[in-house]
């Protein structure tokens, strides 16, 4: 009997998740789902390349093989996770062989778990600093560099790039960075914020738009990652190991040069929940300057709970809030401070040029 098992399935490249089928077999797993063009894709895992990633509050996550961006199941299902740990059991006794040599063993992973946490506890805390202090001139200079490195290869919407700068010019914001907007042509829906001030936006999350408030909204939220320095101390976080160590060495002058080499990864850098949500409020702030409604910002969360297609993880087990409660947030925030609407015809008018742009 073929047993099969729901689950999300990350490919590496993309930041959307695709809900899959996995098949459970005694060598391998197949994973297979419907492509963009609604042909079956099958994928096939040999268990013994797979690596358990996480396991903890009910989510298993598992990434195959170590070539990097890796492939990853995220998988809830309780009977699939039952069947894992039983296919795969994994005690204290069994990995430490306790011996003679299982003692020297305890000894030496009780260096690396004082060592790892201080990984995971110090290196952060670090990191967090160092981008709080970075000097703005050099953070804008090295975002402007990795915003080049970003666009290589991609394939530049003109018009539309043209005309989304022109409507973020009419929000009245108190900018510390030269705000530079680009629309990149993709069919993922994703918009993300670089160091220093430029901000990447996919054309697909502009298509199904119908507002110029998701817009405001939209813009808003991820320019208040840049002004709170947000995606400086993302990246930063992301490579303190390697920046620790340059400093630690002396060796300052190869910072730069690795964050450039890794600038792609600002795409696929997700926020901890804290950070969504300043940026959230920040962003409703910016709405509320400008007497634009945050009835915007909850559209803008409604269409991309549209566009993943309901596909998300409980907010106990994510990294970052689900998209109802940050709409929850966006209400609870604006009964606080409710404030007057003002129409503004220059969004108007170059919301609809975008909108004509889009029909094209």
């Amino acid at each position: 009997m073929e047993l099969v098992y729901k689950a999300r399935y990350f490919d590496g490249y993309s930041g959307k998740p695709q809900q899959v089928d996995v098949l459970w077999h005694d060598d391998v797993w197949v994973i297979q789902f419907l492509n963009d063009t609604g042909e079956l894709t099958k994928i096939t895992w040999q268990k013994q390349h797979v690596v358990e990633h996480e396991l903890k509050n009910g989510l298993l996550s598992l990434r195959y093989g170590d070539v990097f961006p890796a492939q990853q199941l995220d998988i809830t299902d309780q009977d699939f996770i039952k069947r894992y740990k039983q296919a795969y059991p994994r005690t204290f006794a069994q990995r430490l062989n306790m011996s003679a040599a299982g003692v020297v063993a305890t000894s030496l992973l009780l260096l690396l778990l004082v060592l790892w946490a201080s990984y995971v506890w110090l290196l952060p805390a670090i990191a967090t600093y160092g981008a709080k202090v970075f000097p703005k001139d050099y953070e804008i200079e090295l975002g402007q560099k990795l915003y080049a490195s970003v666009l290589e290869g991609e394939q530049i919407d003109s018009s539309k790039t043209i005309a989304i700068n022109q409507f973020f010019n009419q929000l009245k914001i108190e900018k510390s960075y030269p705000a530079k907007i680009t629309v990149v042509k993709s069919n993922v829906t994703n918009a993300f914020a670089m160091p220093g001030g430029g901000i990447v936006v996919y054309d697909a999350i502009l298509n199904n738009m119908n507002s110029p408030e998701q817009l405001a909204a939209l813009l808003a939220h991820e320019y208040s990652h840049v002004e709170l320095k947000h995606a400086t101390r993302n990246l930063f976080r992301t490579l303190s190991g390697y920046l620790f160590l340059s400093i630690i060495f002396g060796d300052m002058s190869g910072v730069g040069g690795v964050l450039i080499e890794n600038a792609h990864e600002l795409r696929n850098l997700s926020y901890n929940r804290d950070l969504e949500t300043e940026a959230d409020n920040h962003g409703l702030k910016i709405l509320e300057q400008n007497n634009i409604s945050n009835q915007g910002m909850i559209d803008l969360f409604e269409l991309l709970k549209k566009e993943s297609n309901g596909v998300q993880v409980n907010e106990l087990i994510s990294t970052h809030p689900d998209l109802d409660s940050r709409i929850k947030n966006v209400q609870e925030y604006a009964s606080k401070q409710p404030y007057k609407i003002k129409p503004n015809d220059s969004l108007n008018v170059y919301f609809n040029q975008l909108n004509s742009n889009w029909n094209e």
